[in-house]
């Protein structure tokens, strides 16, 4: 299991990572809410710790953000034992809290009990394409493959409607809300950075309307 501990006390991160590879995951550490996003965006976690007092950002804005584009558990850990403080995180999306003090193994033992069940990943296939939907994972013909939040977000709607086109402002509202301002020709970009990383075709232009997944790719016939 692939954890990411964000806490900006290094005693903390090292502690809990070394307690995390006796248990045989594999850790990761982030000292930032700005490196531990990185992170997540460029990796696949499968759970993190996150301490509510970062540096430079709240952690209940990162946990909002998390459970906003990924479906990973999150373990809050806070100095802070009010029952208002724990109901906040828990309405953010936090799986479970965690009040320092603490000894490492609790954080273990409550981690192992949020561990993904293998057997109930969520899949969406097309054509020799698996996407584990509850994990951010792509796999291309048993190989896996990295794609950023936002590439994983419009791969992921044109598999689930792949006879619909969607607009670059369909795609771009999706990533960003309705209220984005952000120009929707970086849609370009995104399609053009899919396709190198699992094949030119998958992906069709629809020209004067937008994109759609390749049915020939789906039915083997490219």
């Amino acid at each position: 299991m692939n954890v990411l501990i964000v806490d900006d006390e290094e005693k903390i991160t090292e502690i809990l990572a070394l307690y995390f590879k006796k248990n045989g995951d594999t850790p990761y550490i982030s000292h930032t809410g700005e490196k531990a996003i990185q992170i997540i965006e460029e990796t696949s976690i499968d759970l993190i710790i996150l301490d509510l007092m970062l540096p430079d950002m709240d952690g209940e804005d990162i946990c909002e953000y998390v459970k906003r584009y990924y479906n990973i558990p999150i373990i809050m850990l806070t100095a802070k034992i009010a029952i208002d403080d724990k109901l906040k995180g828990f309405r953010m999306g936090a799986d479970d809290y965690v009040v320092k003090p603490f000894h490492p193994k609790e954080v273990v033992v409550r981690a192992e009990r949020l561990r993904p069940n293998q057997s109930q990943k969520e899949i969406l296939q097309f054509g020799d394409i698996k996407i584990y939907t509850n994990e951010n994972n792509i796999c291309l013909k048993g190989k896996t493959i990295h794609l950023t939040q936002h590439e994983f977000i419009i791969i992921c709607l044109l598999i689930e409607n792949p006879r619909q086109v969607f607009s670059r402002e369909d795609l771009i509202n999706k990533i960003e809300g309705i209220d984005s301002e952000t120009n929707p020709r970086v849609i370009d970009q995104h399609i053009k950075n899919i396709r190198k990383k699992v094949g030119a075709d998958v992906i069709q232009t629809v020209f004067g309307l937008g994109y759609k997944m390749n049915e020939k790719v789906m039915k083997n016939e490219i």
